[in-house]
């Protein structure tokens, strides 16, 4: 009887301790991702969210916890895959490289006409850096190690633009860019009732870096954006679309010219860059070893730890 009762009360207590260690101690060191030999944790994610949280509330920028873990997790993998990629793309990136950007980002700027000692400078340069590593709880190798992906996407960006024509075939477009799928439904039920297309955009539009306060686009080459082509090139000119779902928005478009063949404009070469980067990072995925381990549980785990840093509602 008292073997039994020692029995239970071991149990008892080994109860709480491994509930603190499946709850606490587990969780930080699980693998979110692997990329062929290297495994980034849960802990990572959770850092990275707290930190893009952090950063974007310091501009004043919103930030959508239900989708910013997942967009974490991409980032991580997408990071991965530069760094490994890099040398088969002959692209290498130096310490030296990382330390200019380092400088490039962090270092101060004097007012016009100033002088400023060269000391003074270099210790606000290095307290910027700590400040930004305290921050974002970020170790200096972590910090360096996404500069030197953020390095490696420039110089793949330029080398694949290599590969871009400078004339396409283009539409001229005008959209409204929406990110409520309510939303899109009011508009189009606005716009049955004879509300401006142009007054709507200025209504219900998203800030878009593409379209001015009308909704006017330009002129837009197919594949800078996949997935509203099939629309834009077989639309009627001033038919206004049905709301149109891609990756990044729900869209209502509207051709008025085209298609014709035309030099690509600077806006839309950058599209297309960016694009090509995509491209390449998709085609690496089926080339390259890598493992997504993140389930609704991972998803709640990361929530819960980064809960207290969202802004309220």
């Amino acid at each position: 009887m008292v073997a039994f009762g020692a029995a239970v009360l071991l149990l008892v207590a080994v109860i709480p301790i491994y509930g603190y260690f499946a709850t606490i101690v587990l969780p930080p060191r699980q693998s979110a991702v692997t990329v062929n030999h290297i495994t980034r944790t849960l802990g990572d994610v959770v850092v990275r969210t707290k930190a893009d949280m952090l950063t974007a509330q310091g501009f004043g920028a919103g930030v959508q916890l239900a989708t910013l873990p997942f967009e974490v997790l991409n980032t991580i993998a997408q990071e991965e895959l530069l760094r490994q990629g890099a040398a088969s793309e002959g692209i290498i990136i130096s310490q030296e490289d990382i330390d200019a950007k380092l400088r490039d980002s962090y270092y101060p700027s004097p007012p016009a006409g100033e002088q400023i000692d060269p000391i003074t400078l270099e210790k606000e340069y290095q307290e910027n850096v700590r400040n930004y590593l305290n921050l974002t709880h970020f170790s200096e190798n972590e910090h360096r190690n996404m500069i030197k992906a953020q390095l490696v996407r420039d110089n793949l960006r330029d080398k694949l633009s290599e590969q871009i024509p400078s004339v396409a075939e283009q539409v001229y477009t005008h959209w409204i860019k929406l990110t409520d799928a309510n939303a899109a439904e009011q508009v189009t039920q606005r716009l049955a009732l004879g509300d401006s297309f142009e007054s709507l955009v200025r209504i219900y539009g998203q800030n878009d870096p593409y379209s001015d306060d009308n909704g006017e686009v330009g002129w837009v080459p197919r594949g800078a954006f996949r997935g509203l082509d099939p629309i834009l090139f077989s639309i009627e000119h001033d038919v206004i679309s049905e709301a149109v779902s891609s990756s990044e928005a729900t869209y209502i478009l509207k051709v008025t010219d085209g298609p014709i063949t035309s030099e690509i404009n600077a806006k839309m070469r950058d599209v297309l860059k960016k694009r090509a980067v995509e491209q390449w990072l998709n085609s690496q995925l089926d080339i390259q070893d890598v493992q997504v381990s993140f389930t609704s549980d991972d998803y709640a785990w990361v929530v819960d730890q980064v809960i207290e840093f969202a802004p309220d509602p």
